[in-house]
C-alpha cells in the first residue's frame, strides 16, 4: 500500500510539472482584420418569436485546398421578409495569413430567406461538402460544384421543406451509404397575420409586455428526409415515426445510436 501510495505521489507530481510548464493559450479578437465584418440584421426590438432565434455557423473546406472557410446565417427582419427576404448565408473564403474573402455570389449561395442553420456534409459522396440552410418559411440544399461554386438543388432533391424550420443534422439512419436528414420546427407563426398591441392575441402579451410568447403558440411536426441515392429524397417522417405529430418545439438537431442491452434479443428471438 505504501509503495502505491509512493507512486500516486509521483504520478500527480509528474504531471503537475507538466501542467505548470504547459504554454498558456490567450484568444485575441481579429474578426476585422481579418475580413470578417458581416453584421447580424437582427431588429433591435424584437416582439416576435421569429426575431429572437436565428444564426448558425459553419467551419469546413469548401474547395478542399488545406483551409477551413466560413459559412454564416443571415437572418432578417419582418420587413425583409415579406419583401421576399435576403441571402440567407455569407460565405468567408479563407486566403493566406487568416484572411477571409466575401465570396457569397461567386460562389452561388444567393437563395433568399430568413437564415436559422447550418448543416454541412457530403451527401452524394463526391469528395465534396454540401450545405443545408434551414430557415423561416423555407430551406435550401446546395451541392458542391467544386472551387467553392454550388448550385442549388432544393427542389430537384425535394427537401425545401417549410415553415419555421430551425436545426438539422445529416445522418445514414438506415445504413444503406447515403445521408439522411433531418429537420427539426419550431412553432406556427405567419408573418402576414402577426399580432400587434391594437390587435393581440393570447400569445402576444408575456409578463406584462407586449411580446410573443411561444409557450402559448402550437408546435410544428419535424421532416425526416430519406436518400433514395440518386441525388433525391423522400419524406418519411410520419412512415418513420418521428414526424412528431404533438408538435413539440424542435430547435436543434442531434443524431445518436442507442446501444442495445446485451440481454435484449434482436428480431426473431434469434
Amino acid at each position: 500500500m505504501r509503495l502505491f501510495s509512493i507512486a500516486v505521489l509521483a504520478l500527480f507530481c509528474f504531471l503537475a510539472t507538466i501542467y505548470a510548464q504547459a504554454p498558456t493559450i490567450h484568444f485575441r479578437e481579429i474578426g476585422r482584420e481579418a475580413g470578417l465584418t458581416r453584421v447580424p440584421f437582427s431588429s433591435m426590438n424584437q416582439h416576435y418569436v421569429v426575431e429572437t432565434i436565428s444564426g448558425g455557423v459553419a467551419l469546413f473546406d469548401c474547395d478542399n485546398d488545406g483551409k477551413l472557410d466560413i459559412l454564416v446565417v443571415n437572418d432578417a427582419t419582418i420587413e425583409q421578409a415579406k419583401s421576399g427576404g435576403i441571402r440567407m448565408v455569407t460565405l468567408y473564403h479563407q486566403g493566406e495569413n487568416l484572411k477571409f474573402t466575401d465570396i457569397t455570389k461567386e460562389a452561388g449561395l444567393t437563395h433568399k430567406g430568413w437564415g436559422m442553420g447550418i448543416a454541412v456534409a457530403d451527401y452524394d459522396n463526391d469528395g465534396l461538402p454540401d450545405i443545408y440552410v434551414t430557415g423561416y418559411g423555407g430551406n435550401v440544399l446546395y451541392h458542391n460544384l467544386g472551387n467553392c461554386k454550388f448550385e442549388d438543388v432544393t427542389e430537384k432533391a425535394g427537401v425545401a421543406g417549410g415553415g419555421f424550420s430551425a436545426g438539422a443534422a445529416w445522418a445514414d439512419y438506415d445504413r444503406d451509404g447515403h445521408l439522411d436528414l433531418f429537420v427539426s420546427r419550431y412553432v406556427h407563426t405567419d408573418l402576414n397575420h402577426l399580432p400587434t398591441a391594437e390587435n393581440p392575441s393570447k400569445n402576444f402579451f408575456h409578463k406584462g409586455l407586449p411580446v410573443e410568447n411561444p409557450w402559448t403558440m402550437d408546435g410544428e411536426t419535424d421532416f425526416l428526409f430519406h436518400s433514395r441515392g440518386d441525388g433525391t429524397f423522400e419524406e418519411v417522417s410520419k412512415k418513420a415515426g418521428v414526424d412528431d405529430p404533438a408538435g413539440r418545439f424542435g430547435l436543434g438537431v442531434v443524431w445518436g445510436r442507442l446501444r442495445q442491452s446485451r440481454m435484449a434479443k434482436p428480431p426473431g428471438g434469434q
